[in-house]
């Protein structure tokens, strides 16, 4: 038992440590790597995209010891929208957590799905995917982060379960992008396919990624328990800050607490709605979260609006590790920017593509893809980049665009639960207390396993000639 503590006291490499390494490793790349860049051209539909076969070296533009030690500064002003939004968040459920109304709801909910905690999961993660699959959700899951973190606690389980049931749910309907318009109809413009279309295949392939992942979640989960049961580890969340109001006293909901929940609840289908009818982003969300802080704030203290800031003020600042590390997460784009490496890269990737057979053509799109990933955390921005390549690509090796566009996001989607460029999902697991190498040692597995699943639908999408229809 004494090894098994001292192991766990053992401090984990840092999720800033590991973004820190990406940059540097990035930043001497500009002086290995040859600078490129690809002309672009606004097509019909507005949108500035590449024009396949333009690639040409540039001057090289190599990362100076001053950029480099900037780009912490840099990237926090690029990703500034973001982190407000994140410390508005943390804010309002700093006032939510603070009334003990939330631990009091959790206790009341452990005791009525006792022994139905899988399902619980599982449906919760098909309705996070469903967000994606229709209005490319993703942002938005953030303020679900600490609620369903607290749940799978409850449970039994540890934060990567809650961080699972948002985000990996959720990108399993951005990845399939049934009628998400940041990923497939972004691309589909761009190939000049009708909106959409396609839609059968996605299905599918949307249906086959959430069994296999909340199969991978509710396993991890089960054997998570086995060793809290067997003494092998000791639960410690010490790093999941918004749980330090929820493990206080076990009692019963009293009216406050139903009020409060009630307030939540209205939050909650209001952002919903907004976001689904309204396009509702960072600014209109934010405005609601502090809303529903003052107004909970001023019932629980009874008109103490000085109290009410004072718990916002003290929810945000828990939030201030997390939002470093998204501000570093867009670094790792300024620094592939800034030393003109980034179009030489996709140039690089789409070289071997063109020589090999239909079927290794798409999964290779795939694999490149993802490594674009990387570089690239933004959905659109990928389309406008990759798919005249890839769509130039696939008509000259047999290959439907359609298809194309399904290895694009699919790589695009997927990978997303693994790249710790992507705001998003450091954002999450920031909240949850989780480091990325933790992290990494769940999910990758998982994108393991989804990827056997993306190569079958490729294969057949190429086989069956997938269509626009």
């Amino acid at each position: 038992m004494g090894g098994t503590l001292e192991k766990k006291r053992r401090a984990p490499i840092s999720t800033i440590t590991v973004l820190a390494c990406i940059i540097l490793f990035i930043a001497i790349l500009t002086y290995i790597v040859p600078a490129g860049e690809f002309e672009r051209v606004v097509n019909e539909g507005g949108k500035t995209v590449v024009v396949p076969g333009s690639y040409r070296q540039i001057d090289a533009s190599p990362v100076s010891f001053r950029s480099l030690m900037s780009v912490f500064y840099n990237a926090q002003i690029e990703a500034a929208s973001l982190i407000a939004f994140v410390f508005v968040v943390g804010g309002a459920f700093g006032v939510i957590n603070r009334t003990g109304a939330v631990a009091a709801g959790l206790n009341r909910l452990m005791s009525r799905i006792g022994g139905k905690e899988k399902w619980f999961i599982v449906i919760v993660m098909a309705l996070f995917c469903v967000g994606g699959a229709t209005y490319g959700m993703a942002e938005e899951t953030i303020p679900f982060v600490a609620i369903l973190v607290a749940v799978a606690i409850k449970m039994g389980y540890d934060p990567i379960v809650g961080v699972s049931m948002v985000i990996i749910g959720v990108y399993c309907g951005y990845a399939g992008g049934a009628l998400n318009p940041f990923n497939t109809g972004i691309a589909q413009s761009i190939c000049e396919l009708p909106p959409f279309s396609g839609i059968g295949l996605r299905v599918v392939l949307t249906a086959g990624a959430l069994v296999i992942s909340a199969h991978h979640i509710v396993s991890y989960g089960k054997k998570y328990k086995q060793k809290v049961a067997s003494g092998e580890i000791i639960p410690d969340f010490e790093d999941y800050v918004p749980d330090k109001a929820l493990t206080g006293e076990i009692r019963d909901m009293n009216s406050m607490d139903r009020v409060v929940l009630l307030i939540l609840a209205v939050t909650i289908g209001i952002l919903i709605f907004g976001v689904l009818v309204f396009k509702w982003y960072f600014e209109e969300m934010a405005a609601l979260f502090t809303t529903m802080a003052i107004v909970t704030g001023m019932i629980y203290y009874k008109g103490d609006f000085n109290a009410t800031m004072k718990s916002f003020i003290d929810g945000a600042k828990d939030m201030a590790g997390t939002v470093l590390v998204v501000g570093m997460a867009r670094g790792v784009l300024l620094m592939m920017q800034s030393g003109g490496i980034m179009d030489t890269f996709i140039y690089w990737l789409s070289i071997p593509l063109a020589r090999l057979s239909p079927i290794l053509t798409v999964w290779g799109m795939y694999l490149s893809q993802g490594i674009i990933n990387f570089a690239i955390p933004s959905s659109s921005g990928q389309a406008t980049a990759v798919m005249p390549i890839f769509s130039s690509l696939a008509d000259l090796n047999g290959i439907t665009r359609q298809t194309a566009i399904l290895a694009y996001q699919c790589g695009d989607g997927f990978w997303n639960m693994i790249t710790p460029a992507h705001a998003t999902t450091m954002a999450c697991i920031g909240i949850a207390g989780i480091s990325f190498g933790k992290w990494a040692k769940f999910a990758l597995p998982l994108v393991l396993k989804i990827s056997g699943w993306v190569l079958a639908v490729l294969t057949y999408a190429v086989i069956s000639g997938y269509g626009p229809f």
